[in-house]
């Protein structure tokens, strides 16, 4: 017997579930490690914060790649930044944003660089908490279109 198969629950409407609670996951992971870096800033541990932060931001991009066209994709970059920056115009603006701390995560992870500012650290904790809001009001914004 034929089995017939909607091509809106083959090809949108469970993609798109999908990629929604791929992305609740991401913001979820995002939010818990904003909040650790955060108490790891208080402390005075600066480098372990840095290292959070950007993990979160890492984690907010992959919320807003995974609800967009970019995720579908079979052939995309392997970078994070570089998947975000193909999403829409503020996806490259965040990206562009979130690629200058790049070079500092990888010498503080590396031991090369182990005296973090603390400007630099509440400067990457309050962009990615900015960016993480700013992907959180797009899902809102996108629900009650929907």
């Amino acid at each position: 017997m034929a089995q017939v198969i909607s091509a809106t629950t083959k090809f949108g409407a469970g993609a798109a579930r999908q990629g929604g609670a791929k992305r609740q996951r991401f913001l979820t992971q995002a939010e818990g490690l904003l909040a650790e870096a955060r108490a790891l800033a208080a402390e005075g541990r600066g480098d372990e914060a840095l290292e959070l932060s950007y993990q979160a931001a890492l984690r907010t991009a992959g919320a807003r790649v995974a609800v967009s066209a970019v995720a579908r994709r079979k052939r995309k970059p392997s970078s994070a930044w570089e998947q975000l920056a193909l999403v829409d115009a503020a996806g490259k603006r965040w990206a562009d944003e979130f690629k200058a701390f790049s070079r500092l995560r990888s010498r503080v992870v590396s031991g090369l660089d182990g005296n973090v500012e603390q400007v630099t650290v509440f400067e990457l904790m309050d962009l990615t908490a900015q960016f993480k809001e700013a992907v959180e009001m797009d899902f809102v914004v996108d629900s009650a279109a929907a």
